[in-house]
């Protein structure tokens, strides 16, 4: 072992466990050639279960085998977000990646065009590289143990790939299903569209709110990071709860959240709901909420344009607990019996041409 190298650089307890370590690995089939050429050696036999069993490949020979175009294999690999490297004969790649590649052939085949593809990628990628940072960290979790060596935590991971492994691809699978299918319902093609023959979504009329937690930037200044996570997670929660069709949530970024309507009334209570939500949590920062309706396009799971713009640029606008609703729709819920109103004034906002007059709604009192 002294002759290979593999203790190089090592010393006291990381070097005997590094030893401990090593021919473990090489029972397994792992050469030494493998183990030298790992960041972290203590988890190679449990990344075999993730299709990583230390054979690497060039982006040619990928591109040879899947029947893909190189140029569109480093657009694909570019988008996943993963090391990438630019001579196309330095086997770098996993199994992993071969197989993506061949999915991706698959996918031209079926006729989807190469930016379609890239884009479809990029969304996944970014989708995904959150959930597998919170597997990791859970996974982790689950095997770490106060004075755990390289040999015991190497033994521990491989145990438990072993069996979530299997359970991932059938995970993520059914996941994405429920949300295509989600997506279908919510997103149908109005009588418009479909006499124009428009088979993509286009601009159309939508309502958009945000909801921010106020005062979180100073709140980081006094609370640790790990406790600001969780009330951004807790808020993500609580948008996701009162988001039922024909209201779906978006996206939350950071202390933020994002959501979108085709029907303004729908949209009102789903806020209005959230914010009666966060107010009945001890010690949760206040909401506040803007809500406007106008053209807005859909790409890549996002929404763009003018209502989104102008949405935030209110919730700006709005103070703690309070919902600001743009006239156009106030002026499209109508007069809701469950609602009330008040004139907020015409407010001067951020790129925002004219001013924009804002009403503040809040739930009416039963009875």
């Amino acid at each position: 072992m002294e002759s290979s190298g593999l203790l190089e650089g090592l010393e006291g307890d990381a070097r005997e466990q590094r030893a401990e370590l090593i021919p473990w690995l090489l029972e397994r089939g792992i050469t030494p050639e493998q183990i030298a050429n790992s960041y972290q050696p203590m988890l190679m036999a449990s990344n075999r279960f993730l299709g990583d069993d230390g054979t690497r490949y060039s982006a040619r020979q990928i591109s040879d085998a899947a029947g893909l175009d190189l140029e569109l294999l480093k657009r694909v690999q570019r988008a996943s977000g993963l090391p990438r490297f630019d001579d196309p004969d330095t086997a770098m790649y996993t199994g992993v990646d071969r197989d993506a590649a061949g999915y991706a052939k698959k996918f031209m085949d079926l006729g989807f065009h190469s930016d379609q593809i890239v884009l479809v990628v990029q969304v996944i990628t970014e989708g995904l590289a959150r959930a597998a940072e919170v597997m990791r960290f859970a996974a982790l979790e689950a095997v770490s143990q106060p004075g755990a060596t390289e040999l015991d935590l190497a033994k521990r991971s491989e145990a438990l790939l072993r069996n979530v492994s299997p359970l991932l691809g059938p995970l993520v699978d059914n996941m994405l299903r429920l949300q295509l299918l989600h997506m279908m319902e919510t997103e149908a093609v109005s009588t418009a569209e479909r006499a124009e023959g428009m088979l993509l979504p286009g601009a159309r009329d939508v309502t958009i709110a945000f909801a921010d937690l106020v005062g979180f930037t100073k709140l980081g200044e006094v609370v640790a990071p790990e406790d600001l996570e969780r009330l951004a997670h807790q808020l993500t929660d609580l948008a996701r709860e009162v988001a039922e069709p024909p209201v779906r949530y978006v996206k939350s970024i950071g202390d933020e959240v994002m959501l979108v309507s085709t029907d303004p009334t729908a949209m009102l209570d789903a806020v209005l709901d959230l914010v009666d939500a966060t107010e009945a949590i001890e010690d949760f920062p206040r909401l506040r909420v803007g809500v406007a309706s106008g053209q807005a396009v859909s790409r890549a799971g996002d929404w763009f344009g003018g209502a989104v713009n102008l949405a935030s640029r209110v919730t700006s606008a709005s103070r703690p607990g309070a919902v600001l609703v743009t006239e156009a729709a106030r002026d499209a819920i109508g007069d809701e019996e469950r609602f009330t109103w008040s004139f907020a004034g015409a407010r001067r906002l951020k790129n925002i041409k004219d001013d924009v007059k804002l009403f503040r709604a809040r739930r009416a009192k039963s009875g």
